[in-house]
């Protein structure tokens, strides 16, 4: 739970009116999800100024609100605490807390792998502890004390995601959660956008490295070559962790990748395990599962137990999740967000597993973050797909150039669809007449929104609750910026085919497209009013 004394000591801040509520069970930064005992966080980033929402908010049931200013509603029955800089005033919180409760501290950082990570961690010190770990869909400093809202003395190890965004962001959330132990899975151009080079990026997450104290852990990725330089940074014990290079502490070797999950013998010092296995996909999984491990032991948790525990856990939501398809495909949901790396390791599986009697299917949306890196990042993806994928779907202007790449590379165009919806990408799917000798991989940026696609290829609607983002009806991306018009091309596709259907096949439907001076979506309104 959540106290509001506490907040008032750790961030100095001043109520506004009279106290009402006292406890809270989460904070919460979107208004359609406020309920009844949370806290709202109003502040102001460059996206924009939540403040504005506060009403709304309290009309969902919110009763605490932390903010800047007052707001500019009745907050009768509402505690309201004022701060300078809410996010750092939440960081503040975040540091009482952990400190007050004594909670031992595992933090993960990575530009992909976070969230498989701190899970599979959290599973295997479970088996021996108590273990807070609440999984949170923001990176940044905010997403601190988000995941630690729910803590409670019990908990002996809290297990945290350390996302950046913007240089700056690591060093306020280590001081503020003063983790025992440092885990960097990966660094590559995620949020490239906001730092100059790749570089730059490794030199933020070292900072989580240079950080722990000398009892400490730091365990990196050996494969990687930024990350495995960093150790030498370490004032904390390195172990690190490895698939393809001999000469790390840990090592998975002997891969086998298939349908149902990921073969492996590992080799921990002068000990063997052959024959393991855990029922997720990709290579690439394997190096969560070593950190997991490699964590456990650090904290006395038997390596055969480690293995026992990772072999019944379950693919996170978005990340690399099969489901049976419409027609009995097979449709595996990597949606929860998209780098190069991350997506050539999802089409390495698929290269891995791939035979004469499987047709290999990629759908693909827009990769954002990426900056200037974004046309070579789209077009690396591209070329690999074209050598894996017996059919590439794209959606959206950026992912289009994965399709021109694959088409440099000279792919069979009619094996190419360069889509703007998510229903011209459903449409396209049905008409390749999916079966049970079909895999369906649909990967994407989070801004992408492609569970679209994934829900309207299940053949189980209950399977609906396991998509990454749950899908209730159409919702905009960025509620929370300033004023912008978006086509709808969901809608746009739909309002065609509406029209089509009542007018008739004997009818020919002509479109005009206007646009201003800059062509402003005249491209992908006409694209998607042909199709």
């Amino acid at each position: 739970m959540i106290s509001l004394y506490d907040i008032l000591d750790a961030t100095g801040g001043q109520l506004f009116g009279e106290p009402a509520a006292q406890l809270f069970t989460s904070f919460n930064l979107d208004p359609t999800k406020s309920a009844p005992s949370s806290m709202f966080v109003a502040y102001r980033t460059v996206h924009g100024d939540s403040h504005q929402y506060i009403a709304e908010a309290i009309r969902n049931g919110a009763t605490g609100v932390l903010c800047t200013r007052p707001p500019d509603c009745d907050t009768e029955g509402v505690s309201v605490i004022m701060v300078r800089r809410p996010v750092d005033a939440l960081l503040a919180w975040a540091h009482l807390v952990l400190g007050r409760m004594g909670t031992k501290v595992i933090a993960v950082t990575g530009s992909s792998g976070k969230s498989t990570t701190a899970a599979m961690i959290a599973n295997v010190l479970s088996s021996k502890y108590r273990v807070h770990y609440q999984p949170v869909m923001v990176d940044g400093p905010i997403s601190v004390p988000l995941a630690l809202a729910t803590l409670t003395p019990e908990d002996e190890f809290c297990v945290l995601q350390l996302g950046v965004v913007r240089p700056g962001e690591m060093a306020a959330m280590v001081q503020a959660v003063q983790p025992e132990v440092g885990v960097i899975t990966r660094v590559d151009y995620a949020h490239i956008d906001n730092f100059e080079t790749i570089e730059t990026i490794a030199q933020e997450k070292s900072l989580l490295i240079e950080y722990l104290s000398p009892q400490g852990l730091a365990l990196l990725n050996y494969d990687d070559d930024l990350v495995r330089e960093l150790g030498s940074q370490a004032r904390a014990n390195v172990e690190t962790v490895s698939v393809e290079r001999f000469g790390a502490d840990w090592m998975a070797f002997n891969v086998i990748e298939g349908l149902n999950g990921t073969g492996f013998d590992l080799r921990h010092g002068d000990d063997r395990y052959k024959g393991r296995w855990i029922p997720l996909l990709g290579r690439h999984q394997l190096y969560p599962a070593l950190m997991a491990m490699a964590v456990g032991h650090y904290y006395d948790v038997d390596v055969n137990d480690a293995l026992l525990t990772l072999k019944q856990i379950s693919p996170l939501p978005g990340r690399m999740k099969p489901f049976v398809g419409i027609d009995n495909c097979l449709v595996v949901d990597d949606s929860y967000s998209a780098n190069p790396q991350s997506t050539l390791a999802a089409l390495d599986w698929l290269a891995a597993v791939k035979t004469d009697k499987l047709r290999t299917i990629f759908v693909m949306g827009d990769m954002e973050g990426l900056g200037h890196y974004s046309q070579y990042g789209h077009r690396t993806v591209g070329h690999r797909a074209a050598d894996v994928a017996d059919y590439i779907i794209t959606k959206g202007m950026d992912a289009a150039a994965i399709g021109r790449a694959a088409l440099d590379k000279g792919y069979d165009p009619a094996h190419i669809r360069m889509l703007h919806s998510a229903e011209d990408v459903v449409t396209t799917l049905r008409q390749l007449n999916l079966n049970e000798h079909d895999i369906v991989l649909v990967k994407g940026g989070a801004s992408a929104r492609m569970e679209y696609v994934v829900d309207q290829l299940l053949q189980t609607e209950d399977d609906r609750e396991l998509l990454v983002r749950h899908v209730v009806g159409k919702t905009i991306n960025k509620r929370y910026e300033p004023s912008w018009i978006e086509i709808d091309t969901s809608a746009l596709a739909q309002n065609t085919r509406l029209i089509k259907s009542h007018v008739g096949e004997d009818v020919a439907l002509m479109a005009i497209v206007k646009a201003d001076g800059y062509g402003h979506g005249a491209v992908t309104a006409a694209q998607t009013a042909l199709l």
